[in-house]
Parts: structure tokens; C-alpha cells; sequence
């Protein structure tokens, strides 16, 4: 692929969601109007971007796909489930076929030639029907005049090209005075190149799709429109010669405006009362005047990158100059530490993005679901403004996806059983995500069955994995679905019920440094909730020292901190100690004594008191360097066992800090 083919897919991309996403609420609404000129403007867009740039195949496609929902817009036929699910099958098969490199490849799939042969025939299936029910006729086809506008076009290219050139705007143009009556003249600067087009186009193509046809190049150039007039305008030889002037010199706007209101009342006369009778200007700016630009990720992760070495430069010139006694100096470092901290937030936003991007694909999942077990059930989602680091989010999505098959295909029951068990007949999977400090909270639940705890255990003892005299809380019952190969369900299907997939759903969220957890009620429905940090690399921290080495613990888990007589903690030999800390007897852990020699044990211990899962523990350092920004570098292959340890550091002075994870680290204690 070439570079603009390589940019069309990416945009192609997210218009398939927005398709989805206007699919499933035109399917769940039928009769909305909105969702349906969704739908066929995405369509229509994907359709001249595909033939700009090489996918004929694709935008034929589209084409005959547009032309059965253009058949709806007219009020020619229904939508239907088929029409829908054809739709969306053939979509899906593009999106696949955009994972390949050759563009020749995707052209020549025989699967999209598939597809391509059962659009037509489901068309002409829908014509036929047509013509026999009678609501075909050659008058509903005709173009309506009322329909007609004229429109000025100003397209200004920000990139320099020239005119008999193979950029897609050369083409564009010439795309747009397809659409009707057009004249178009071309501007050129003093280096040859092109300055500027202004085209005026009668057309009853709506604005809405004219300015889809810049959709793939909105970045290299500049797009006014305005609407002249509710009629066309070249009808009128007044008009088709004032246009003459345009030759030697660009088009004003205001002049053209005050020109096309002395022929309004000639236009009124010959198309009736409910012409306009205003001129309708609209301008919409493109290219750098956009909210929004698109940036590869490779780019961003090297901002990222470096950034997390400006930070850790940061604090080394702290460091270095904290001995020296200059105002001056302090003043620099203070301010540079200020806007470094801001350039830390801004760019961890940067690779943030809404949770919502994954709700289409679980829509879609849950619909096709449903439709393969004959159940019927609602996807709902709140908080899916919540944003999340954006490979987090990738790495999410498959696990997120089971677990939402689970609640299908083990949780929610048939209509039948609901209706029996006195539940509505349509269940429902709902997704809550939400913040908490520097965490994300996925939730996600359903109304159905709940799971049955005691299949759970009789088979954990049935494949040896507890005693059969074991006794459990339900926290630890519920647990064991974790364990690879243990499922309850009956038989085996496409869906589930081989006993894979939980324990890796569990693995992908520890390793993102994560917590998942189950809560489940009979005949009410289970809930899992997934807790994950904000982002993978830069955390706020403290610093602590135990003898030689130091450790980071992230600052969001810390409820504080108190000092106590080492002798405390020094009065059995255990890693686990129970003392008293601020009137309340707390369980502390002791990095000393577990990884460090006794020998030569300092006065006093400092006692970090944390809250991981609700509980509240402590962790006993031999005392406090400070709070600090941490910097998560990964670890050698050598401490991938170790999963206590969160990450690295580089400190100020060059010296390495490791990153503890509470929560591990007291799994660590408990084992």
C-alpha cells in the first residue's frame, strides 16, 4: 500500500465503527430517521474513498449496500433483520481484509466477491418485491426539483500540487462535478502550483455528503461551502454568464451573494412559494484548524519515552544541586520541576482514550450472541466517558470479551427460563467503568443465574484441586473458576465450556498489575470487578530506604504513615507482625527481615499503612527519603517471578529504586 491508501484504511477504520454503531441503532429503532442517514452517509464515504484509492471492489460494495438503504430512505422497504445482518457480515469481512498489506490482495479476495454477489441478489430480491407490491414506480424515481441547490465551493489546498497531478483532491473535484451542473475554475499561485478551486455545483446531493468526500484529505487542505440558493441556479443564462468573469479573477463571496439575490424572485416564480428565499452561507475550516488530529502511536510512545527521561534528567539536576546555597539555582529547578510535573500530566492524557471505543464491538458481540443461543438480551454502559491508557484498553478488550461470553452464555437464561423464574424475558449485561485516584473500575455484571457455587467446588474436587473436605468462604469458591480447565458447564460449544479462558483472563489483568475479583448471587447474576491503573508508566511515589537498597511505593495506596520503636516489630522471628499503630492493631509486613540481614538493625521503623482491597495493612521500611515521580522502567527476565516487584527506577543520583506492588507483595506475606 502507498501512503494515502495506508491513511484511508485507518480512517475507513473508525468509519466501520460508527457503522456499527449506527447499524445496531437502526436495528434496535427501525424507524429513526437518524441513525439510518447515519448509516448511509458512512457508507457513502467509504464508498468514494475505496474508488479514490484503489479498493473497487470495496466500493462497489458499498454502493450496492447504499443503494438498499437509499430504497429505505425512499420508503420503499423495511429494515429488516436480514438487511441488517448482511450488512454487517459484509463489513466485518472488510475490517479483516484491512489487516492485509497488498492492496491487490484485498481487492482479489474471493470473500469479498462473496459478499459483493449477496448484496445484489438480496437487491434484487428487494426490487422484485417491489414491483410486485406496486410501490415502484418511474414518478418516485424522477428527480424532484425542489430538491435542487446550488452550491459555491471553495477547496484550497495547504499542500503544494498541481493540477494535472494524481493527488486524491485532483480527483475530488472531479468526483464532485459528477454530482450535477457544475463550473469549475482553477487558481494557480506564482510557483505553478494550485492556489485554489472555486466550483459551483447544482446538485441534490446534500451538504452533509459533499463534505464527506474530503473526509480522507481534511489535513492538506482548506473547505468553505456556501449555499446559494434553493434552485438551479443554471437555469438561468443571467447567471451562466456572470459566471464568465471568473476566468481572470477569484470569486467574492459577497459580491456573488448580492448577485444571487436579484435572481431569487426569478427563481421564486418558477419553482414555487417554498424556495428559500436567503442566502445560506456556511464555512467549515479543515486541516490545521481542526480539534482533533490523528498521530501515529509510534510518535506518541517516543514522546512518552522521552519524557520519562526528561524526568528522571529532572531529578538528577535536583540532586546535583541541592548542596549549592544559590537562590538563583533553586528558583530554576523548582520552576523546572514545576512544568516538567505539568508535561507529565499532559502527556499521560495524551495517551488516554474513552472506554466507549470498546462499547460498539461488545454491542456487536452481545447481538450476535444472542442471536446464535436464541436469547435476548440488553447491553447497557455507564461511564464510558472513562478514560484508560490506550494499550491497556488493547490488552483489555479480549478479556472483557470473554467474560461478557461468559455472562451469555452461563448467566443469562432462555426467555423461557426467565419468564418461568418470574424475570422479564430480555436480559441484561451492563458495563460500569469509573475512577478512583489513580485506578480505572470496570465492572461489569448481569441479571442472570448467578453461578452455582456448589457445581463450582464438587468440580474443583473432582479434578484435585482442593480436599473434598476443604472448607471455603464463597470469595474462594468463586475464585476457582480462575483455575485453568475447570468449567461447569454441561456440554461443549463454539461459545465456551472447555475450562480455558478465565485463567488467562486473570493472568492478562495481573499482568497490568491489576485486581479482579467475583461476587455472585443465585438467580440474581454475577458481578466481576477489574481495578487497573491509570497508566503503565510514569506513578507518584514514596521513597523508602532499607539499608542499602531503596523501594518506590505508589503514593495512591498510602493512608499514612507512623513511626515506632523497631523493638516492636523485633520481638519474634516472623515476616508477619501484629502491632499496635496509632491505637489500631494493624498486620504489618517487614521488608527487613524478609529480604534484608539483621545484623545491624536501625532504632526506629517507619510503618506505611495501605489500603489494597478494602483492607488495611502495613509495610515496615527503615525510614522515609521523600515523595517523588516515578518513572516505571521494565525489569530483566531474570525478576519476571518476582511479581512483588512492579518495575524499576532510575533515581536522581543514578542509582536503581525498585517499584513494590502492595497488593502482590501482601500475597507474597500471606503464601
Amino acid at each position: 500500500m502507498d501512503s494515502n491508501q495506508k491513511r484511508f484504511v485507518e480512517d475507513a477504520l473508525d468509519l466501520l465503527n460508527e457503522l456499527d454503531e449506527g447499524l445496531l441503532q437502526l436495528e434496535a429503532n427501525p424507524h429513526a430517521s437518524a441513525p439510518l442517514e447515519q448509516v448511509f452517509r458512512t457508507m457513502h464515504t467509504i464508498k468514494g474513498g475505496a474508488n479514490m484509492f484503489g479498493f473497487e471492489k470495496i466500493g462497489e460494495l458499498a454502493h450496492q449496500l447504499e443503494t438498499l438503504y437509499d430504497l429505505v430512505r425512499q420508503g420503499k422497504m423495511q429494515v429488516s433483520d436480514g438487511l441488517i445482518s448482511i450488512t454487517l457480515h459484509a463489513f466485518d469481512k472488510v475490517r479483516d481484509l484491512f489487516k492485509e498489506k497488498d492492496a491487490a490482495k484485498i481487492n482479489n479476495a474471493e470473500a469479498l466477491s462473496d459478499h459483493l454477489k449477496s448484496a445484489i441478489e438480496f437487491l434484487k430480491a428487494a426490487e422484485s418485491e417491489m414491483v410486485s407490491t406496486g410501490k415502484t414506480s418511474s414518478a418516485a424515481s424522477a428527480v424532484n426539483k425542489d430538491e435542487l441547490a446550488t452550491f459555491f465551493i471553495r477547496v484550497s489546498p495547504t499542500i503544494s500540487l498541481t493540477v494535472d497531478g494524481n493527488h486524491p483532491l485532483v480527483f475530488i473535484v472531479l468526483d464532485l462535478e459528477a454530482l450535477g451542473t457544475a463550473r469549475t475554475f482553477c487558481y494557480k499561485n506564482e510557483k505553478g502550483d494550485v492556489a485554489h478551486w472555486d466550483i459551483f455545483l447544482s446538485t441534490t446531493t446534500s451538504q452533509a455528503e459533499i463534505e464527506s468526500y474530503f473526509l480522507f484529505v481534511e489535513n492538506e487542505c482548506q473547505v468553505n461551502y456556501t449555499k446559494l440558493f434553493a434552485c438551479d441556479l443554471f437555469g438561468s443564462d443571467e447567471f451562466k454568464e456572470y459566471l464568465d468573469q471568473f476566468n481572470a479573477v477569484p470569486v467574492d463571496v459577497k459580491a456573488l451573494s448580492a448577485f444571487v439575490e436579484t435572481l431569487s424572485a426569478k427563481c421564486k416564480e418558477t419553482h414555487g412559494s417554498e424556495a428559500e428565499d436567503e442566502v445560506i452561507t456556511s464555512s467549515r475550516k479543515k486541516a490545521h484548524h481542526d480539534t482533533y488530529i490523528k498521530v501515529s502511536k509510534r510518535k506518541i510512545d517516543d514522546l512518552l519515552n522521552w519524557i520519562s527521561e526528561l524526568i528522571i534528567l529532572q531529578a538528577q539536576l535536583t540532586n546535583a544541586t541541592s548542596g549549592l546555597n544559590s537562590p538563583a539555582i533553586n528558583e530554576v529547578t523548582e520552576q523546572l520541576e514545576l512544568i516538567t510535573n505539568r508535561l507529565r500530566d499532559t502527556s499521560l492524557e495524551i495517551g488516554l482514550v474513552p472506554i466507549e471505543t470498546l462499547v460498539t464491538k461488545f454491542k456487536r458481540l452481545v447481538r450476535d450472541l444472542s442471536k446464535t443461543l436464541n436469547k435476548k438480551v440488553n447491553f447497557l454502559s455507564e461511564g464510558a466517558e472513562t478514560e484508560m491508557d490506550k494499550d491497556v484498553i488493547e490488552l483489555m478488550a479480549d478479556p472483557m470479551i470473554h467474560i461478557i461470553r461468559n455472562a451469555i452464555d452461563h448467566g443469562i437464561e432462555t426467555p423461557a427460563e426467565r419468564k418461568a423464574a418470574g424475570k422479564s424475558e430480555h436480559g441484561t449485561v451492563k458495563l460500569k467503568a469509573f475512577n478512583t485516584s489513580s485506578y480505572v473500575n470496570i465492572i461489569i455484571s448481569d441479571d442472570g443465574k448467578g453461578i452455582h457455587q456448589e457445581r463450582v467446588l464438587q468440580k474443583a474436587i473432582e479434578k484435585g484441586l482442593v480436599a473434598a473436605d476443604a472448607s471455603l468462604t464463597e470469595e474462594e469458591v468463586l475464585n476457582l473458576i480462575f483455575h485453568p480447565g475447570l468449567s461447569t458447564a454441561s456440554q461443549l460449544s463454539d461459545v465456551s465450556g472447555r475450562g480455558v479462558g478465565m485463567d488467562v483472563v486473570k493472568q492478562k489483568i495481573n499482568d497490568l498489575r491489576g485486581h479482579v475479583s467475583i461476587k455472585s448471587t443465585s438467580d440474581k447474576g454475577t458481578s466481576i470487578s477489574i481495578k487497573l491503573p491509570l497508566s503503565r508508566s510514569i506513578i507518584e511515589g514514596l521513597l523508602v530506604r532499607v539499608e542499602d537498597t531503596r523501594y518506590v511505593v505508589p503514593l495512591n495506596v498510602i493512608d499514612r504513615i507512623d513511626r515506632i520503636p523497631y523493638t516492636l516489630l523485633n520481638r519474634e522471628n516472623q515476616v508477619n507482625k501484629t502491632v499496635v499503630v496509632n491505637e489500631e492493631t494493624l498486620s504489618v509486613f517487614s521488608l527487613r527481615q524478609k529480604f534484608h540481614n539483621e545484623a545491624i538493625v536501625p532504632k526506629t521503623a517507619d510503618i506505611i499503612s495501605v489500603t489494597v482491597h478494602g483492607i488495611r495493612k502495613g509495610i515496615a521500611v527503615d525510614r522515609i527519603e521523600g515523595k517523588m515521580q516515578t518513572v516505571m522502567k521494565p525489569l530483566g527476565e531474570a525478576y519476571h517471578q518476582q511479581d512483588f516487584i512492579a518495575g524499576s527506577t532510575i533515581l536522581g543520583d543514578g542509582s536503581l529504586a525498585l517499584v513494590l506492588d502492595p497488593s502482590r507483595l501482601f500475597q507474597l506475606s500471606d503464601n
